[in-house]
This record gives structure tokens, sequence and C-alpha cells, in this order.
């Protein structure tokens, strides 16, 4: 059964600069999957088993470490260094990775665990 997921962003500078926006889009299953990664770990592969990057229509990844510590791989791309949330929405998706079977995660911080928490959107026809 399908359902509405709903999203805001809101973020400014004292000086009045900033950006504001929400809405809704229509999903036929979220899913979300979490892990902590220890302080100073090795690479972490988190299995998403997801090959068809197309069916989805977001694809949210959250760290409580946003010091660039932590960083992230998908298939062949580049490792992306985590400084705030990665929300993609739509064909943006795809700019991230071609699949999302497995991500490749590492916590380089020599103090803190990272907690990461991916929440995605699907359309399933």
């Amino acid at each position: 059964m399908p359902q509405k997921f709903s999203w805001s962003f809101s973020g400014g500078t004292p000086s009045g600069a900033g950006a504001n926006n929400g809405g809704s889009v229509e999903v036929d299953a979220i899913t979300s999957a979490g892990v902590t990664l220890a302080k100073a770990s090795a690479d972490r592969a988190l299995a998403l088993q997801i090959d068809d990057v197309e069916k989805l229509e977001f694809f949210i990844l959250t760290s409580s470490l946003n010091d660039g510590s932590v960083d992230v791989k998908a298939d062949t791309a580049t490792r992306t260094k985590i400084t705030g949330p990665l929300i993609l929405y739509g064909e943006a998706i795809k700019l991230f990775a071609g699949d999302l079977q497995t991500l490749t995660l590492k916590n380089a911080s020599a103090t803190d665990a990272a907690d990461i928490t991916i929440l995605m959107g699907f359309k399933l026809d």
C-alpha cells in the first residue's frame, strides 16, 4: 500500500541567507538500516542488496559524527566524507551510486564511535 513520506529542509545564517523547502513523495515501501562504527574502524560493508537504484525515490544517510571522519563508498564511486546528512532524491541517487548492493563505511575518528542511519523509499512497479 502506498504511503506518503513528508520532508522538510531548513537552514540559514544569522545574516539572513538561507533555504527552506518541504514537500512529500508517494512511495510503496520504506526501508531503514542502522549500524554503529567503532572508533578508528576499518572498512565495514553494509549489505543493502539494492541492485536497481531506479526504484528508489529517496536515499538519506545520517551520521552522529559530521566532522568528515566518517566516509561512505558505494559500488565504484569515490569515497564521500560525511559532513552533514546525505539527502538524495530521484535522479540524484544515480549520481551517488549505480547500485546499492553494498555500502562501505569507515570511521577514522580516534575518539568517537559513529551511529549511521539510512532511510530509503521505493517505488515497486
